[in-house]
């Protein structure tokens, strides 16, 4: 007789430092400066380290955060620049960015970050604009994941 208890989904995989930077593909140096505020301060939402031996631990919203962040920095974007746009991208998107498909992004006054999931809303004068293919993001970091929990079993 089958059983018709609910399936409960897997759990939220958590990461450390090294795992995140590892997933996003960037170097662990980098990743670990960032974190340290150097020149950006990247903050873990599961925990953060205190004292000795403690460790950061990550989501997986972190990690499409850091992706972003990795991206933006590849393509030429100044530390600091990407620092202000994450912190953007976090107050817009405070659940995480698992619905979103596209980022928009322009800088505005003050030289802060305006975001936004459709191009037509940002101001019609804007002459620099920043797309984030999210979804592609995600699909790219979601494999990683698959792949290395596949490989710890």
């Amino acid at each position: 007789m089958p059983s018709h208890a609910l399936k409960s989904p897997p759990p939220e995989p958590i990461f450390e430092l090294a795992e995140m930077a590892k997933v996003v593909g960037m170097p662990f140096t980098k990743a670990k400066n960032w974190t340290m505020g150097r020149p950006i301060r990247f903050r873990a939402s599961l925990r953060s380290g205190m004292g000795t031996g403690s460790r950061n631990l990550y989501s997986l919203d972190d990690v499409y955060l850091m992706g972003i962040a990795y991206e933006c920095s590849t393509a030429g974007m100044a530390a600091k620049a990407i620092g202000r746009l994450i912190d953007a991208v976090r107050m817009k998107f405070p659940g995480g960015l698992r619905g979103v498909g596209m980022l928009y992004a322009y800088r505005g006054p003050k030289l802060t970050y305006r975001v936004e999931t459709r191009e037509d809303r940002l101001p019609a004068d804007t002459v620099v604009r920043l797309a984030v293919d999210v979804r592609r993001l995600r699909a790219r970091v979601d494999r990683e994941v698959r792949r290395m929990q596949m490989a710890f079993g």
